[in-house]
């Protein structure tokens, strides 16, 4: 079987090189991820960029699903002699498309990049043949959101953990008016947590469907936005808890992150071992991060040492603009199958 996925251009011709090589990475996980024998290869129709696989067995309706969620692709055709047939959508879509897009800030990162890394995370974890349920996606340095949203947008249940109060302030307002304008019924609900019987922040939950029969019913997602320091992560989330945790670091060398005494690399070191606490054996913790700013053999030992292994995703570096050259890695917790 031959198919071709043209992929989404992007509007920094700068970037493209970059975007190809995320893609190429990204579809090279789900094959493998459904252990299908294929071979990879680019190439340029009427002018667009491809990626063309072919496989020696047709495949089956579950894995063009899969397919389907490479974040990088635009829309996928089946090669059939000269003819190229458009297949349709399977992309894994719970709510509005534009949730993760509406929120603009300073800093943000590209969302089809944050989307492809929830797709690799699923694709490494012993989660991937059941990447259509109800997993669990957390961000330990969530910013204003991104990574939740996507993860709800999917239908996944969405966990945010931010040191930031204004972050926080912020993406609750938006997801409240979110939510009234596109008339989605939910519940929201703010609590005050505690860490080791002191105040450790604030957590704003939401809970919501798709539809009002299904809220009625009880068929609901959830996301909840955690104001508090990620190093106390298994006082907010209960131990083999979450699926995936997916997570873009701070560009920045002095970033305040989580501490008035750490910088980016300190609070990320210590925090690995909680954050390997609260997800589920089998599943991943996937990072990107600046690599003026962290090596990667440092954080790779980092999390060896919180008790992950590595896995090899190939090469993953590129360019994103003068300050930043940025790089990911996926640890994973190694656990009984799916």
């Amino acid at each position: 079987m031959k198919l071709a996925l043209l992929l989404y251009p992007h509007q920094n011709i700068r970037y493209r090189p970059s975007l190809l090589q995320i893609a190429e990475g990204e579809t090279k996980m789900i094959m493998n991820a459904m252990e299908v024998s294929f071979s990879l290869t680019r190439e340029m129709i009427g002018g667009a960029q491809f990626l063309i696989i072919e496989t020696e067995k047709e495949m089956s309706r579950g894995e063009l699903a899969q397919i389907w969620q490479c974040a990088s692709m635009y829309m996928l055709f089946e090669c059939v002699g000269e003819e190229m047939r458009p297949l349709p959508s399977m992309r894994l879509q719970y709510i509005g498309e534009d949730l993760p897009y509406l929120l603009k800030y300073k800093g943000k990162t590209n969302e089809m990049f944050t989307d492809s890394m929830i797709t690799m995370g699923v694709c490494c974890s012993d989660f991937a043949r059941v990447f259509d349920s109800q997993l669990i996606v957390c961000d330990p340095m969530a910013g204003k959101g991104t990574t939740p949203m996507l993860a709800i947008k999917r239908g996944y249940h969405g966990v945010g953990i931010e040191i930031g109060k204004s972050n926080v302030e912020e993406v609750t307002g938006y997801m409240n008016r979110y939510f009234e304008f596109h008339k989605i019924k939910y519940k929201h609900q703010a609590t005050s947590l505690t860490v080791r019987g002191k105040n450790g922040g604030t957590q704003h939950k939401w809970v919501f469907s798709d539809s009002n029969a299904h809220f009625k019913d009880g068929d609901t997602r959830s996301f909840r936005m955690i104001c508090g320091d990620t190093r106390n992560a298994m006082a907010y989330l209960k131990g083999n808890s979450v699926h995936l945790m997916v997570t873009d670091l701070p560009y920045g060398v002095q970033t305040g992150t989580a501490g008035k005494e750490d910088g980016l690399f300190a609070t990320v070191s210590k925090a690995l071992p909680e954050w390997f606490a609260c997800i589920k054996p089998g599943g991943t913790l996937c990072m990107s991060f600046n690599t003026h700013t962290i090596r990667r053999d440092n954080l790779v030992s980092e999390g060896i040492r919180a008790g992950f292994t590595h896995v090899e995703t190939g090469e993953m570096n590129h360019w994103v603009e003068q300050a930043i050259e940025r790089d990911l890695i996926v640890l994973k917790k190694e656990g009984k199958k799916a």
